[in-house]
């Protein structure tokens, strides 16, 4: 259900991130949390397109929002190849529904916390560390849960394959 693809030092899209955070449009889920695109569908807004559950055809959302360009997050959506990418915070004490999405994910753990989880069905738990690039096979069943009164933040961006 993951995988670890590579180690990463966090340290320069933290650095970056912090440098531009209060220049990020958000959109705001309640309670749940906040979220970002750093990729967007052609004719859609760069900050919003990709965000929410999409029904539609997930690997159009390849063009880079121009805010990212020439930054460490743009690095990282060419090295893997991602499409979809944002950037997501979660509340504490925040849950998602359990889904399935059309497409695995990778996931860059960027502030966390232990008390963060991705559950699986049939009842498996993992906790994502910093420090670690994951591959997670979100096409089965999953939720993620912050249990902590500290928000967690993740780079996600969809795996072609």
């Amino acid at each position: 259900m993951i995988t670890i693809l590579n180690d990463i030092d966090v340290t320069e899209l933290l650095d970056f991130y912090n440098q531009i955070e209060q220049t990020i449009l958000w959109t705001e889920y309640g309670h749940k949390g906040r979220q970002t695109s750093l990729q967007f569908k052609e004719g859609e807004d760069p900050w919003i397109s990709g965000l929410g559950k999409r029904e539609s055809d997930e690997l159009a959302y390849f063009n880079l929002n121009p805010f990212y360009k020439n930054t460490p997050f743009e690095k990282i959506i060419n090295e893997y190849g991602l499409l979809r990418t944002r950037l997501m915070w979660m509340y504490p004490y925040a849950c998602y529904s359990m889904h399935q999405d059309y497409t695995p994910r990778l996931h860059i753990p960027l502030v966390t916390n232990l008390d963060c989880y991705f559950i699986f069905k049939p009842a498996t738990i993992v906790h994502l560390e910093i420090g670690k690039i994951y591959r997670a096979e979100t096409r089965i069943p999953h939720t993620f849960i912050n249990c902590s009164d500290s928000p967690r933040l993740h780079l996600i961006g969809i795996l072609k394959k």
